[in-house]
């Protein structure tokens, strides 16, 4: 089973991950927020 909102938010949080790294660490902030997200919503189900 797969929930399309969890892949999007991963998604979204690696994309930050590689900005942190390319261009600021301050990406790092919303790709934490969106893995809070994440686990919320995986444990709600």
């Amino acid at each position: 089973m797969r929930n399309n909102k969890v892949v999007i938010n991963s998604i979204v949080a690696l994309i930050f991950i590689f900005l942190a790294f390319a261009v600021d660490w301050i990406f790092l902030a919303g790709a934490v927020i969106l893995m809070l997200i994440n686990k919320r919503e995986l444990f709600k189900a």
